[in-house]
């Protein structure tokens, strides 16, 4: 197999990996759950930002996201345990609004950057997708910039797919949710913020996991035990 055929055959695995591992339609529930006290333009508006956010911070980590892990020595682990704890206070805030007729979809709640781009749309596990694939993409290459290209390309049409899959389900989520009363709806965002906690928790789970082998290095380093 040709390297150029691996590069291409490697464009349609990183557009699946990279709109899988988001999962619009997760997000399309949540943006109604989080935007049903809103008026319609302020959910375009919302839409609009939070597409906007997402794919900057993709793109900023798909060209930057090995240096900065690198630059700043932290671990994917660490990342994870970091995104957990920012989607536990927003399904916190879910479950128990903080005043009788007050959620976090109230108006006044700028949510285009926190939760819906992150950790939503662009979370902590569809940005370590996107910076393993920038990274398999330049392994792939083998110092052939052509090769590169045809392979990061890959990666890039799949954020760019990505978003306007986003975007398109944040803006007719009340269509797709259509036959949803508002005690239904209520109930939607009691469930997600169920949800919402598992995911989150389980994040930290995952990012613990990662960062206790490390960790017990550490120790036995410190300690000359092993």
């Amino acid at each position: 197999m040709s390297d150029l055929q691996a590069a291409l055959e490697f464009i349609p695995g990183a557009i699946i990996a990279i709109i899988v591992i988001s999962n619009p339609l997760s997000t399309s529930a949540m943006f109604l759950a989080l935007t049903q006290s809103m008026t319609e333009e302020a959910k375009m508006r919302t839409a609009r930002k939070s597409s906007y956010y997402s794919l900057m911070i993709l793109m900023f980590f798909a060209f930057t996201g090995l240096l900065l892990f690198q630059i700043f020595n932290f671990s994917v682990g660490a990342f994870r345990i970091a995104g957990g704890i920012l989607l536990m206070s927003t399904a916190l805030g879910m479950l128990y609004p903080r005043s009788e007729g007050e959620n976090i979809g109230e108006p006044t709640k700028d949510i285009s950057l926190m939760p819906m781009s992150i950790p939503f749309i662009s979370g902590p596990g569809t940005i370590v997708t996107v910076v393993v694939l920038m990274s398999t993409a330049n392994k792939m290459s083998d110092g052939d910039f052509g090769i590169a290209l045809v392979a990061y390309m890959g990666v890039i049409l799949g954020i760019l797919i990505l978003i306007a899959i986003s975007y398109l389900v944040m803006v007719h989520s009340d269509r797709l949710f259509s036959m949803i009363r508002d005690e239904g709806r209520d109930a939607i965002t009691k469930l997600m913020g169920l949800i919402v906690l598992s995911i989150s928790i389980q994040f930290i789970v995952n990012g613990i996991g990662d960062v206790l082998p490390m960790f017990v290095d550490i120790v036995k380093d410190s300690t000359g035990i092993g």
